[in-house]
């Protein structure tokens, strides 16, 4: 288990640094960079924010409906765009997409105000941000217009905000999504084993697994009822449909979060709670697949949380 741990660690820092083809820098007025207010007595690293508006946003005086778009342990606000097409392939569609920060590296947040007092990025992004981008932009004010998505630890702050959150999102998607944080139950979790959730986060799970169950999407299933999910990812093995890489690394840590998967959708499935999912064969943890689900996914939360009286658009297959 220790050597295994060591190999997924390492996974973290090679697999996610498998990148599509750099894309253009964000380039107003469609794309901006904005630094939120911090309250004081909140603590974030970076409260930096990348926003996409829709084309016609200076020429006409609508609102529209938002996807909070979450980056996984490696990145940062602006990696969705450097590393994807989103800001080319989501100017079809009339919507505001927030890109926050959420901490990276060693100081990765984890989508949690951190039990040791240090971070309180749950409380930043559902409270402080909620309020600036609805205080600051034209946006639907409503829960029916929110979405929220993310890639790895994104995926698991996607599904862990909608669950503890209820009253936010519509709609929300995970893309290769550490949606199951105790796995492998009942022995120690992989993610703390391979020291990528320090106690910080969530304490120790051998004496605060209450904490842990609280943050874990599989453990929140019941609470995903009445939210559109989509989820998706790969089984970690070689011929995928958008190619291979040289890092068995990046398989092994797909496998893993393939597991999870699993998991979490076991949990919706008791707890009788819909979902869309694409559990593809092959594939690695990289940006390649990541895009590949943001296009899947967007277009079918669009038809969810668009404008009112937009015609709703049918519900997509996986691609091939």
């Amino acid at each position: 288990m220790r050597t295994f741990a060591l190999a997924l660690g390492l996974a973290l820092g090679v697999a996610w640094a498998a990148p599509l083809p750099a894309h253009g820098v964000c380039d107003s007025p469609h794309c901006i960079d904005v630094v939120v207010p911090v309250p004081r007595g909140l603590i974030v690293p970076d409260s930096t924010v990348r926003i996409l508006l829709p084309a016609d946003y200076d020429t006409t005086r609508r609102r529209y409906p938002v996807l909070y778009l979450l980056h996984g342990a490696g990145d940062t606000f602006a990696t969705w765009t450097e590393q994807t097409d989103v800001q080319d392939f989501s100017a079809q569609f009339p919507l505001v997409i927030v890109m926050p920060d959420g901490g990276h590296d060693a100081s990765a947040g984890w989508y949690s105000d951190w039990v040791d007092g240090s971070r309180q990025w749950e409380t930043f992004h559902t409270r402080v941000l909620k309020q600036y981008i609805e205080g600051h932009f034209r946006t639907l004010r409503n829960r029916r217009h929110r979405a929220v998505a993310g890639l790895s630890m994104g995926g698991f702050g996607a599904m862990s905000y909608a669950a503890r959150h209820r009253h936010f999102f519509r709609a929300a998607a995970s893309f290769s999504g550490a949606v199951d944080t105790l796995y492998p139950a009942p022995t120690t979790p992989v993610l703390f084993a391979a020291g990528i959730v320090s106690t910080g986060v969530w304490g120790d799970p051998a004496t605060d697994e209450r904490t842990w169950r609280k943050h874990n999407p599989a453990h929140l299933a019941r609470l995903l009822r009445g939210v559109a999910l989509f989820v998706a990812s790969g089984d970690g093995t070689m011929g995928g449909p958008v190619g291979d890489i040289p890092d068995p690394l990046a398989y092994i840590f797909e496998q893993v979060i393939l597991q999870m998967n699993l998991s979490f959708t076991h949990a919706l499935d008791a707890a009788r709670v819909p979902y869309s999912k694409d559990f593809y064969r092959g594939g690695y943890h990289g940006w390649p697949y990541w895009q590949r689900e943001l296009h899947w996914a967007l277009p079918q939360i669009m038809s969810i949380i668009g404008p009112p009286g937009r015609p709703r658009s049918r519900l997509m297959s996986p691609p091939t």
